[in-house]
């Protein structure tokens, strides 16, 4: 399964582990989820390091709208942090990361480090 989803309801987290293939409909469906179960305020922890594909652009675009769309009708979103592998897609990555927390006005970080992205998140965790 590319997409698998855990809920942890004692820290308030979402983590999302991606591994290939996946495509941003089905991040955009685990987002969807957060929602129908009432944990949009949860930091989120989107695992990607089990993936080597890197969406488009415009596939960022949409999720950036998508995002700024659900935050008009839900108010703000917890915290997301983004868990890369140290490459050379890490990179593009991380500026897309930088663009949607720009443009869609969330708090997201991204790290290389589970530990850090963890304690980043509970560090971030809006009541």
């Amino acid at each position: 399964m590319p997409i698998a989803i855990t809920r942890d309801d004692e820290q308030r987290r979402i983590t999302v582990s991606v591994s290939d293939p996946w495509s941003v409909e089905e991040i955009a469906i685990a987002i969807d989820r957060q929602l129908a179960e009432q944990v949009w305020a949860y930091g989120t922890l989107y695992d990607l390091r089990g993936s080597n594909w890197v969406p488009s652009e415009a596939d960022v675009l949409w999720l950036v709208k998508r995002g700024q769309q659900q935050i008009a009708r839900h108010g703000a979103r917890g915290p997301v942090a983004l868990l890369l592998d140290a490459n050379n897609q890490a990179a593009l990555l991380r500026t897309y990361a930088e663009y949607g927390a720009e443009h869609s006005h969330l708090t997201i970080g991204v790290f290389d480090d589970p530990s850090a992205a963890r304690q980043w998140l509970a560090a971030h965790h809006h009541a």
